[in-house]
């Protein structure tokens, strides 16, 4: 596909939040759960609030649904997909699951162009590197990749199914009130944000739940939560092990560029002291040759939308404009076929 400008959406459509907004733009324009009810309404009002069943749409995957959340993202921007191209981050567990959304987008959403790239290599893009150590704590597991000249080396990818969420369970203990268990989920998540910290305190930390009631906890207390992401156990080896096994297993050429350029990304990375401690464990277990340094991102919220963030950059570029794989390159390639020689990974 050969274009001087081609106008575009670029999305990120993860396990919990999904956000979406046009090529070249800082931050997402629209950003809402990937979750839905059985009536098809998004937005968390709607999620919140009823008894009804609040749906996962990844989940485990469902066609249906995802279709339904592309054509909202679309019509929440304000444009109709037919005019528009797709960036998509590409986060599927399966191969089945990505084709099956080409499929959707090509000929039910109607899509002229589209490509996709890993989450690493668009958080790698996001911070102005092309080579990173990428370590992404999801909502519902983490995954930590190295990146290679743009390319996310999936031979020594590693993914646990441990991610923020899991913080949250302490919480929800106080949580009483008649919410919906998706409400639950998110009070128990505010208040997590609002309490939990790396960081040594000498006071107590306290915060005011919605009826008006405080609720105190103790630096130990806190930490034993905030360190489920980094001790071990039977499942989890955590968080700073998984980065050293992929330093260690890594050629010897690439070794000190992945461990001076460590990216950690989502929610969970943005907890005060998260990123000291981060480098002190790292930093202790890596090898004496490689030095461990952390890329520092402008604000929190360049951090959390870092995979936005990075695809809204490539799209921009003039030299990616040829990559875009089009609806009749699609449709006369064997389809999928021409998605996996154009898109990396």
């Amino acid at each position: 596909m050969n274009s001087d400008e081609i106008i575009s959406v670029v999305a990120d459509i993860g396990n919990l939040y999904t956000r979406a907004g046009f090529t070249g733009d800082d931050f997402p324009r629209w950003s809402t759960f990937t979750k839905c009810t059985e009536t098809m309404q998004f937005g968390d009002e709607s999620l919140g609030y009823g008894n009804g069943q609040v749906l996962d749409i990844l989940q485990p995957f469902n066609p249906d649904l995802y279709e339904n959340l592309l054509k909202k993202m679309f019509e929440k921007l304000g444009v109709q997909s037919k005019d528009y191209s797709l960036l998509l981050a590409n986060n599927f567990q399966t191969k089945h699951d990505l084709q099956k959304v080409v499929e959707i987008l090509f000929e039910s959403v109607e899509i002229p162009n589209f490509f996709t790239i890993r989450n690493a290599a668009l958080s790698t893009f996001s911070a102005g590197r092309s080579t990173a150590l990428i370590l992404d704590i999801g909502a519902y597991s983490t995954t930590a990749s190295a990146v290679h000249d743009g390319y996310t080396l999936l031979k020594t990818q590693i993914q646990a199914p441990i991610g923020g969420e899991i913080l949250n369970e302490p919480f929800r203990q106080y949580v009483v009130g008649e919410y919906n268990q998706f409400k639950k989920t998110c009070l128990a998540r505010d208040i997590k944000q609002g309490l939990l910290t790396y960081e040594q305190i000498d006071t107590t930390q306290q915060y005011e739940l919605p009826d008006g009631k405080f609720i105190q906890m103790q630096q130990a207390q806190l930490s034993e939560i905030a360190d489920k992401l980094f001790n071990s156990n039977d499942n989890f080896k955590g968080i700073q092990h998984m980065l050293l096994d992929i330093i260690n297993n890594s050629v010897n050429d690439i070794k000190q560029q992945l461990c001076s350029t460590v990216i950690s990304t989502g929610g969970s990375s943005n907890i005060p002291g998260f990123l000291n401690k981060l480098q002190t464990t790292l930093s202790a277990l890596a090898p004496p040759m490689c030095k461990i340094k952390l890329v520092m991102y402008p604000s929190n919220q360049n951090r959390y939308h870092s995979v936005f963030i990075g695809g809204s950059i490539l799209a921009s570029l003039s030299s990616f404009q040829s990559l875009w794989v089009a609806k009749n390159e699609y449709q006369e390639s064997g389809k999928f076929s021409i998605i996996e020689r154009k898109c990396p990974n």
